[in-house]
């Protein structure tokens, strides 16, 4: 292939054609032809809902782990203070933060 910015665009869109996941890794052009495969394999997705009177004066929510778009872990929250919660998120998310790293050393 002849290395010009035409065959480039050709080539990346090509080259991720069969890519659906969201933020899976993909192919691109960077300046003087540098070529590039980023994204993300995990990701973490969460939503809280705040204390409500016919539902309970507690937050409550989930957090999900995706791994490449599929979701491989729940963690289900219900904390009294906002304060509680983000003391347990951030905990959670520490804890498989480091196993994932400590399994991939």
């Amino acid at each position: 292939m002849e290395l010009n910015w035409e065959n480039a665009k050709v080539w990346q869109e090509k080259a991720n054609e069969k890519k659906e996941i969201f933020d899976e890794p993909k192919w691109s052009w960077d300046c003087n032809f540098k070529l590039d495969f980023d994204g993300s394999l995990l990701r973490i997705s969460s939503r809280f809902y705040p204390p409500h009177k016919n539902a309970g004066d507690w937050w409550e929510g989930a957090v999900l782990v995706n791994f490449l778009g599929e979701e491989i872990l729940r963690k289900e929250f219900k904390c009294n203070t906002l304060e509680e919660l983000k003391t347990e998120v951030e905990k959670f998310t520490k804890h498989y933060a480091g196993a994932i790293k400590a399994r991939l050393s």
